[in-house]
């Protein structure tokens, strides 16, 4: 009897339909942005999350075959209330696996995903089939059905940009889209009477009112940072900033990493004498983010006219304002790109000290490539330094290391006369056309300088000149130079970072084996099709977000919008027009499909030239949206009704298993080793491949 009123409540699906596409994609965005920041933040593990989530969606496709219309209402229950089952998850692994301000290894970050994303994404994918079969069972095409699904998925995407603009933070967003959901279920199925309908309409507006006046990140974040007490955490278009206490000393955490602390004197010291101790006389000095206070007070002893500190994040820079002159410095505040601040800027610099981390993404890794050192260069004054960090002092290098440090050294080298490595507690690169002294000590006696560290009383000259000669022999001269289109440096990080642990090396290959195996598992001849082109289209994706983050900066802020544009062409291309069955024609899309990747590829180069970020932003929302109606089309077309047609959970699960590899094939793999250009090549060969696969069972 309940399933009877839940289906006469429910006789056509597309409200369910999309809700299910706005809660999913909601979901998967928010979920996104926090596994980002708790695992670091490199390409990997957003491949792997992507893969993870649709193999694992692919599977509870696969479990709704043949099951009918039948328990919507329990179904529906269920993918509401799994959004907070793998928040609860998220929440206990994160304690009990992951440790505040250290960058998990990849195989711990992977089963962490894996784990959250399991309950949602399973129900996920099984709801999705069984709300397409009650469409069928009403009239419904079940390409229309994909089409309203990934309408809710593009509003999703809109909001989720909107909000994430520094309106709502993570969890706060992530549980008010969740009530929401509940809140409509019951409504839909379980409550009837005006009186219930207005109680628990009551409730939630009191309930959604009373996290936007108090935030729940604050429990959230007090949970994950363990041994902190936390003071303040909100959530920014860049990151999540929380400051908290720990036995008395103030700290700031800026996704989950710790980037200021009180007494940190050795790093300050290191991160401003190393380069500056090369200079004579400096009128003006450019700071590159880092920790802004304690380092501009190292400036400072050298009497400099002007610092300008540029950060892009204007909360990492609030303890800083442009102060009055009056005997002292300058200190004059840029939110802005670094990247797009240098290339713009007519000022001309004595120092240029940037204290960004190291080439861990494609969005840090432009940081240390041949074209920013030359942009650099332009800025500097005749005989200035420039200094950066490409990573820690492993003490020990290993071949990874020594591949990832020679990529940077060798396209500091084109660019300067003269680079040196110091090795201290960071591994430091020294550039300059003049000659470098790695005299700290004497040279800070020379100047007068009050150090703590940087001194004779801690260091010694013979020492740090040995080691550092030690380094630079170690250098590879034939590794290639890193540049913007081939990021050999953020390749080689991902390297080193797993072989660091050796342990990590065999879990990784086991579970990206199974993440691949499950993924051909859902692959069948006749709808090969829909997993080639698929396989492209988020290869494709992924390499536009890659594309936003080089050109723009900022993948958070606008990734929703991109993402929109792409679901915005599948839903225009399974939603309108007939199915097609003919060979022919569909020979004609999939050509058309191959062009246009074709010309992506060939004007790649200068859609990241452009200087306009809602231009870019733009023209990679259009460069999207047209690939993607044909997909699109292509599920239209496999699951029409009909001898040729194939059941929906069958196209879909190929759909998404298509798309899962090709995330993480192309963020993992082809974009680092190949560069984007060689990379976009590929996506005409796999729509070949697929086109290969139009026939058969």
């Amino acid at each position: 009897m309940k399933h009877e009123q839940a289906s006469s409540r429910l006789s056509d699906p597309g409200t369910a339909l999309f809700i299910t596409g706005f809660i999913s994609s909601s979901v998967q965005l928010l979920l996104l942005r926090e596994m980002m920041n708790i695992t670091g933040g490199y390409e990997l593990i957003a491949g792997a999350f992507l893969c993870a989530w649709l193999i694992v969606s692919a599977l509870g496709s696969s479990l709704a075959r043949g099951t009918g219309a039948t328990g919507l209402g329990k179904t529906l229950l269920l993918f509401t209330t799994a959004p907070l089952l793998s928040l609860s998850i998220l929440l206990l692994l994160t304690r009990l696996i992951l440790h505040p301000g250290e960058t998990p290894s990849f195989p711990a970050g992977l089963m962490v995903t894996i784990a959250v994303l399991l309950p949602f994404c399973l129900i996920s994918g099984f709801t999705f089939i069984k709300l397409t079969e009650a469409g069928r069972t009403s009239g419904r095409d079940p390409g229309m059905s994909f089409s309203v699904e990934t309408a809710g998925g593009i509003v999703a995407g809109i909001v989720i940009s909107v909000l994430g603009a520094g309106i709502l933070d993570t969890y706060q967003a992530f549980l008010i889209i969740t009530l929401m959901g509940i809140t409509w279920y019951m409504l839909t199925f379980r409550i009837r009477s005006r009186y219930g309908n207005l109680v628990l309409k009551s409730v939630v507006l009191l309930v959604v009112s009373a996290m936007l006046i108090i935030p729940p990140d604050f429990l959230f974040r007090q949970m994950m940072l363990k041994g902190i007490k936390v003071t303040e955490t909100f959530d920014t278009p860049y990151g999540n900033v929380t400051r908290g206490e720990y036995q008395g000393e103030t700290s700031t955490w800026y996704n989950q990493r710790l980037v200021t602390y009180s007494d940190d004197a050795i790093e300050s010291e290191e991160d401003i004498h190393y380069c500056m101790l090369q200079t004579e006389k400096p009128e003006t000095v450019l700071l590159i983010s880092g920790p802004a206070v304690s380092r501009m007070k190292e400036i400072d002893k050298y009497g400099v006219n002007e610092v300008i500190f540029v950060e892009r994040d204007p909360a990492l820079s609030a303890d800083i304002g442009e102060t009055e002159r009056n005997g002292k410095p300058g200190h004059t505040v840029i939110n802005d790109d670094a990247f797009t601040y240098i290339k713009r800027t007519d000022r001309k610099f004595d120092a240029v000290i940037m204290l960004l981390p190291p080439p861990s993404s494609l969005s840090l890794n432009r940081y240390y490539t041949l074209e920013f050192f030359r942009s650099v260069k332009k800025i500097m004054n005749r005989g200035a330094v420039f200094s950066c960090s490409p990573g820690i002092n492993p003490n020990y290098f290993n071949e990874e290391s020594v591949r990832l440090y020679s990529s940077v050294f060798n396209s500091l080298r084109e660019v300067f006369r003269n680079v040196v490595p110091v090795a201290g507690n960071k591994l430091y690169y020294i550039a300059s056309d003049n000659e470098i002294s790695t005299s700290f000590c004497m040279l800070a006696d020379e100047k007068g300088l009050n150090n703590y560290y940087v001194c004779c009383d801690y260091l010694s000259d013979d020492l740090i000149t040995a080691k550092s000669e030690e380094i630079a022999s170690l250098m590879d001269p034939s590794v290639k130079p890193n540049r913007t289109t081939v990021p050999e440096a953020s390749f080689h990080y991902q390297s080193f970072i797993l072989s660091r642990d050796t342990s990590a090396k065999i879990p990784s290959i086991i579970l990206l084996s199974a993440l691949f195996a499950l993924s051909l598992k859902n692959f069948r001849k006749g709808t090969g099709l829909m997993y080639f082109s698929a396989l492209a289209l988020a290869g494709y994706e992924i390499t536009l977000l890659l594309m936003l983050q080089l050109a723009a900066g900022n993948m958070y802020q606008a990734t929703g919008l991109i993402i929109a544009g792409l679901m915005a062409g599948l839903a225009v291309g399974s939603g309108t027009g007939r199915p097609v069955i003919s060979s022919r024609i569909t020979g004609v899309k999939a050509t058309v499909l191959a062009l246009l990747y074709a010309i992506s590829a060939l004007l790649a180069g200068q859609m990241m030239e452009i200087g306009s970020k809602a231009a870019v932003t733009g023209l990679l929302m259009l460069a999207g949206f047209l690939p993607a109606v044909i997909t699109g089309s292509f599920y239209r077309d496999l699951t029409a009704k009909g001898p040729a047609g194939h059941e929906p959970s069958k196209v879909y699960s190929s759909d998404l298993a298509g798309s899962a590899i090709g995330f993480i094939v192309f963020s993992a793999l082809a974009v680092p080793l190949l560069g984007i250009k060689l990379s976009l090549y590929i996506l005409p060969l796999l729509v070949a491949a697929g086109f290969l696969f139009r026939s058969g069972n």
